[in-house]
């Protein structure tokens, strides 16, 4: 996470966090990421594989030329992608983990840009990871850009961030209870180390 709309949402979003294992989506406030907010989105997790826009950023519905709003953020990807995608979104849902990556946008008109996009996990009701507040952002923004839809999106790299450290599994819907197990995971030193 490089781009200067990726890391300020992320930093915004783990201080809400405050070491919990997501933040609440009602302790969102647009008036502090107000300069984001055009390149940010939040999907709702449906179903196991179908993330849904609840709202995006003008911006991010520019780079598509269409508004995004109720379209599933899956269907934006080639199926080979989709898949490396859909196993990310089902990591950041299931143990709270931050996923980002980078992927070029392609044209009708076969121009190419490069994006950067984070996936931050939500709690919007109960305990469980349900919504994603994400991000899109253009590397090098090339003046085409709005002006030629893209229509094609290629994974370049992906991976997986565990704002506290070591992965974990999040029980069934127990946000907290997850969180509580991370506490009492412990790594020692020793065996076939030396």
């Amino acid at each position: 996470m490089q781009q200067e709309t990726t890391t300020k949402l992320y930093a915004y979003w783990n201080t809400i966090r405050n070491g919990r294992i997501a933040p609440q989506r009602f302790e969102v406030d647009p008036s502090q990421i107000s300069g984001l907010l055009r390149e940010t989105f939040i999907a709702e997790c449906c179903e196991p594989s179908s993330f849904r826009f609840r709202l995006a950023g003008t911006e991010v519905c520019q780079h598509f030329g269409r508004e995004l709003r109720g379209a599933d953020f899956l269907s934006l990807w080639s199926l080979e992608d989709r898949r490396t995608i859909s196993a990310t979104l089902d990591t950041v849902v299931s143990e709270g983990a931050v996923g980002h990556g980078t992927f070029f946008g392609v044209t009708g008109n076969n121009r190419e840009a490069a994006f950067e996009f984070a996936l931050l996990p939500l709690i919007h009701t109960g305990s469980s990871i349900n919504r994603i507040l994400g991000t899109i952002t253009a590397v090098d923004r090339p003046f085409w850009l709005g002006a030629d839809p893209v229509v094609a999106l290629e994974l370049r790299d992906i991976g997986l961030h565990w704002p506290d450290g070591g992965a974990g599994l999040l029980p069934a819907g127990n946000a907290e209870a997850a969180l509580e197990a991370r506490r009492k995971f412990r790594v020692v030193q020793g065996g076939l180390s030396g």
